[in-house]
């Protein structure tokens, strides 16, 4: 699969457990590539790799 037919959907952010925080842009959801993974360096502890997500390669929304 090519990088232009990733396949994005809402995955809760593991950081504020869908609250709401500055990671997630106050959603409370991240855009995340299907199928979805936890971070292989923090295993959804949230570190620098997944932007404190806790998600494998997180869409940046900026």
């Amino acid at each position: 699969m090519s990088e232009e037919n990733v396949e994005y959907a809402p995955e809760v952010c593991c950081h504020c457990e869908g609250i709401g925080c500055m990671y997630c842009n106050k959603q409370g959801t991240v855009m995340v590539p299907q199928p979805a993974q936890k971070c292989r360096h923090c295993d959804g502890d949230c570190c620098i790799y997944c932007g404190y997500t806790g998600w494998e390669r997180p869409l940046k929304e900026y």
